[in-house]
């Protein structure tokens, strides 16, 4: 019974993401836009995430009023994200990569081009900010190598092998995020890149670091792998450029590990982390309402409790805002 509903979920998401494979990618982001809102309408809890990291990271600048326009635009644009990923993986498959690369303007392309002509396996790291899944395409087609992409896998068996097939280009494969630090070194040190999210709740057995002036748990394996194998660590993201018809902006830097010499390994881990953290978070002031709010980012904490987000987290959060008693998010 169980897997007949499983695949039930699966060939439900089937039909729901077929039309996006099928149309020209503006209609496509278009009718994710829409995806993700129905997600926003069903989804109340992550409503509320978003209100209270928006408010938390930028302060009592933003109203309750502001908070919840920010939650709505947020799920319309993680919905364009994912629809962007998959249209783009049409094309990479259909016509190859120079479509994909012509519609991405790179901040530095001296940078680019310095990477790009660097032959060592490269650690590759991203977050959910603009097109994150568009930035693994461009940092795979453009490096030219194999490698993989370290990838929480789906609960649902036939959703992952839908997923799989739709989301992930041949030029990255996608292993178990689960356990992944192993396999990702064997693949560093084999010659192979590896490239990673970098801005999820880590919980327990990640560093505490700064992000918008709160700690947040953070992965340490980026920092892990770079001291071990002397791989660079590559910091990317693709985010959506206003007023330029269809344009994306792709954004670098680079940390070597030689930079990061003094302390003892902890010390060096946490420098490192800090370093990627303080600059996708500089990305993300940049752009703000691109970047995935509605996740737990600072659920773990120091202390060792967690936050939450119910209806009183959110009163008490906007309790200075007059207009905000007895609202509703």
């Amino acid at each position: 019974m169980r897997r007949a509903i499983e695949l039930g979920l699966a060939l439900l998401a089937g039909s729901a993401l077929l039309p996006v494979l099928l149309l020209p990618r503006a209609s496509a982001a278009r009718l994710g836009r829409m995806y993700g809102l129905m997600a926003g309408a069903v989804l109340p809890e992550f409503r509320r995430v978003a209100m209270i990291n928006v408010r938390r990271a930028f302060g009592t600048s933003v109203t309750h009023a502001d908070a919840r326009r920010a939650a709505w635009q947020v799920f319309a644009g993680m919905g364009e994200s994912l629809a962007e990923g998959m249209a783009f993986t049409r094309t990479l498959r259909r016509a190859g990569a120079s479509p994909i690369l012509a519609s991405c303007e790179s901040d530095d392309p001296a940078l680019t081009e310095r990477i790009l002509a660097d032959g060592r396996p490269k650690i590759f790291l991203t977050g959910h900010l603009g097109s994150w899944e568009l930035a693994t395409i461009v940092a795979g087609v453009s490096h030219g190598r194999s490698g993989a992409f370290i990838a929480r896998r789906v609960d649902n068996p036939f959703v992952e092998w839908l997923l799989r097939r739709i989301r992930f280009p041949g030029q990255f494969v996608a292993i178990e995020k689960r356990g992944a630090a192993r396999e990702a070194l064997k693949r560093l040190r084999g010659g192979e890149s590896v490239a990673m999210l970098i801005d999820e709740n880590a919980g327990e057995r990640g560093v505490f670091v700064d992000f918008f002036g709160r700690p947040a748990s953070t992965t340490r394996l980026p920092a892990l792998l770079t001291l071990m194998t002397g791989a660079p660590i590559v910091l990317g993201a693709v985010v959506r450029a206003s007023g330029t018809g269809g344009q994306y902006r792709f954004r670098l830097t680079v940390f070597e590990p030689e930079s990061f010499a003094d302390g003892d390994a902890a010390a060096r881990i946490g420098a490192i982390t800090q370093a990627f953290t303080a600059r996708f978070e500089q990305w993300v002031r940049d752009d703000p309402w691109q970047w995935r709010w509605i996740h737990w980012r600072w659920k773990t904490r120091p202390e060792g409790d967690v936050e939450t987000y119910t209806r009183r987290d959110v009163a008490a959060c906007f309790r200075a805002d007059v207009g905000s008693r007895g609202s509703s998010s």
